[in-house]
């Protein structure tokens, strides 16, 4: 398995820090390679938002240098690696919530991430908060997480339409994420199988609340991005929409192509 992958990320038209962070790590193992990405975006309204994201995409970029690599050479199955994931996610959250509480500050920060394993024939999808993960074929768009916010859960529960979370005063509010004082965090994980020729978006809140599925589908389908120049155009295509559309939050987005 090969991938081509790019990334837009911006503070916007109106922030002047860029809380949002990213990661792209890939490895070599048996011949095959490993991806692993992810999105995080920094509480909005809270001091230590950028620092809080800055620092999980760090600390998890090392766990799968180490923590991660010694489970592959211990032939470990998709599930302890889930387990492995879930007991790094929890100790970030402790440690952030232990600084915040040692400096009087207020951190916090959503998590989206994608682990392919060509060798284990899975992809692992780990995920907090509101920042979105989606599948993207020429025919279809699939988010493939599900928002942890107020308007999310009410959507969910039938309470209000997706067309009228869309223009909810409470997008922001946020139900789940690492950090703000949260001991009970429990974070989404999912197994999924993945095809040849698929592509994937992480991207934060900020760069997909003014732009439709479709729009998604057809600037980032499979056919319209065949090498990195063409992705980081597509991607740069969407980044100045949203920021035409009026959107005032910061913006990132993360897109791989499997080939």
């Amino acid at each position: 398995m090969k991938y081509i992958f790019s990334f837009v990320t911006t503070e916007g038209a109106v922030r002047k820090i860029n809380q949002d962070s990213l990661f792209i790590n890939t490895a070599e193992y048996e011949g095959e390679e490993i991806f692993f990405a992810a999105v995080c975006d920094g509480v909005g309204g809270l001091s230590g938002g950028e620092k809080a994201s800055a620092y999980v995409c760090k600390r998890m970029s090392e766990w799968f240098a180490s923590d991660f690599a010694e489970l592959m050479r211990n032939s470990a199955s998709i599930l302890k690696i889930r387990e492995a994931m879930d007991d790094r996610l929890h100790e970030l959250n402790s440690r952030i919530n232990d600084y915040a509480a040692s400096h009087s500050t207020d951190m916090a920060t959503t998590f989206t991430s994608v682990l392919i394993i060509p060798q284990l024939k899975h992809m692992l999808i780990a995920h907090v908060g509101d920042s979105r993960l989606y599948r993207i074929t020429d025919e279809s768009t699939d988010i493939l997480t599900s928002d942890h916010s107020v308007v999310g859960q009410e959507v969910r529960s039938g309470i209000i339409t997706e067309e009228m979370a869309e223009k909810d005063p409470r997008q922001n509010q946020l139900t789940n994420c690492i950090g703000a004082g949260l001991e009970d965090t429990s974070y989404d994980f999912s197994i999924s199988d993945y095809s040849e020729g698929e592509c994937y978006m992480l991207c934060s809140d900020g760069f997909r609340k003014k732009i439709s599925s479709d729009d998604i589908r057809k600037t980032l389908c499979p056919s319209a991005n065949k090498d990195e120049k063409a992705m980081t155009a597509s991607l740069e295509k969407l980044k100045n929409k949203v920021i035409e559309c009026g959107e005032k939050d910061n913006i990132t987005a993360l897109m791989v192509k499997l080939c």
